[in-house]
């Protein structure tokens, strides 16, 4: 008999589904590289520029690429320059690195192949020193696409110069191979930069005028190597070394009666700590939420999160400041949230608890609340009544030192008997 599945049940098998190919994209991740590097000087840039007609790259390699004008990007190693990802169907629907709708950018069904080249001339010369290789990056096939065993970019940077016997020669560093590009959400498809920094060594008595850059994928094609790029500079370092932290991306959401703040890294050299900001405006007055302690030194992605439980009501701003060992800063980008409590949220904090459960409400009025703790056979075991102010505030249910380990169930509701929270909770 052909079984049957609940929508319920359906939601609960799409979720697991799409976490599952999440964590098998993410498990043993490699660096994403050191990209940045302090007052860098750009000596190359590929933007692709902006419009809305479609052309080819003289960069490509033909070998590798074949450029499609029109229809859908459904052969391996097809690729076109276009101002939107999704050229097939079910890819991501995204503009360009810079958000720019009418942004170009390069769109490639991959498969294995050196794809993309470029010779940068200096007739002045390259000195010794360190320089950086990057590129902006999405896998276009969104979150599940592919399933579990998706395929995934792999990108090879080959960073060469021109030595004095005329041989293309490989600088330190070089070969370099990103991580593997995880799929994203479609709901929130992300570029990523891959790269790496170079040392040109010194040439005693020879000017070195001429760089190489070449780039390859390593995947071979199939469902999941599909990936558009954006951004390909080189950069001469002239502090030598990358910044301390590279920042992949930040969000701010609201997470019940508060925000919860997330970022991720995917390079740290002696960092310290981080610290969260946030401001009514963006401008001023930036107040410390919370601090989280770095990874110190790490060349592997890096996620955090940090939970304001007394958020500014209306619009405010978030970033984080990365504080290194020795003492020197860094920002990440800011983030705009708007919160408008029209109803009263409430959020639980000390969770699992001991002594004492922690409850954070926001609330659009002053009010009084009924909080009620049942044990897992539904019998009260606990209750208290609590005023609640406008605005943010916070109550303690402390007359529960004495029950018995386990997993219970807080309610909470108002005096018209809503319910505000009804969570489990586990005391230790």
């Amino acid at each position: 008999m052909e079984k049957k599945f609940t929508p319920y049940a359906r939601t609960i098998a799409y979720t697991l589904f799409g976490l599952l190919a999440l964590m098998l994209n993410l498990i043993g991740q490699k660096s994403f590289g050191q990209v940045s590097c302090a007052n860098s000087t750009v000596l190359f840039s590929q933007t692709y520029g902006e419009g809305t007609t479609v052309t080819s790259d003289p960069d490509v390699l033909t070998t590798g690429l074949t450029y499609q004008a029109t229809g859908s990007l459904a052969g391996e190693g097809k690729y076109r320059v276009i101002n939107n990802t999704q050229q097939k169907p079910e890819w991501q629907k995204s503009g360009d690195h810079t958000g720019d709708l009418n942004g170009m950018m390069e769109v490639i069904n991959g498969q294995a192949e050196t794809y993309w080249e470029h010779e940068i001339d200096k007739i002045s010369g390259y000195a010794a020193g360190t320089y950086t290789a990057s590129v902006w990056l999405m896998n276009i096939d969104t979150l599940g696409l592919c399933g579990p065993n998706a395929l995934l970019p792999n990108i090879t940077f080959k960073v060469e110069y021109l030595n004095q016997n005329n041989v293309w020669t490989a600088l330190t560093g070089s070969p370099y191979t990103a991580a593997p590009v995880p799929q994203t959400s479609p709901a929130n498809p992300k570029w990523i930069e891959l790269g790496s920094s170079f040392i040109l060594p010194k040439s005693p008595g020879f000017t070195v005028t001429a760089i190489h850059i070449i780039l390859s994928d390593g995947t071979v094609g199939g469902c999941g190597n599909d990936f558009a790029m954006d951004d390909i500079k080189f950069s001469q370092c002239p502090q030598g070394g990358p910044l301390p932290v590279t920042f992949l991306g930040m969000t701010a959401r609201q997470q019940g009666s508060g925000v919860s703040v997330d970022w991720s890294t995917s390079q740290e050299i002696n960092s310290s700590r981080f610290e969260v900001l946030k401001s009514a405006d963006g401008n001023t007055n930036w107040n410390l939420v919370g601090t989280i302690t770095a990874a110190g030194n790490s060349q592997v992605v890096k996620s955090y999160n940090l939970y304001d439980a007394s958020p500014i009501s209306g619009n405010s701003y978030y970033r984080v400041r990365e504080v290194d060992l020795d003492g020197n800063y860094t920002y990440s980008e800011e983030v705009a949230i708007n919160l408008n409590f029209a109803s009263t949220a409430a959020t639980v904090l000390t969770n699992p608890f001991q002594n004492a459960l922690t409850v954070d409400f926001a609330s659009n009025k002053n009010q009084i609340v009924s909080a009620r703790l049942f044990d897992i056979t539904g019998k009260q075991v606990a209750t208290e009544k609590w005023t609640i102010s406008s605005g943010s505030s916070r109550q303690y249910f402390s007359k529960i030192s004495n029950l018995q380990q386990g997993i219970y169930i807080l309610n909470v509701s108002n005096d018209r008997g809503e319910v505000l929270l009804n969570s489990k909770v586990v005391k230790q």
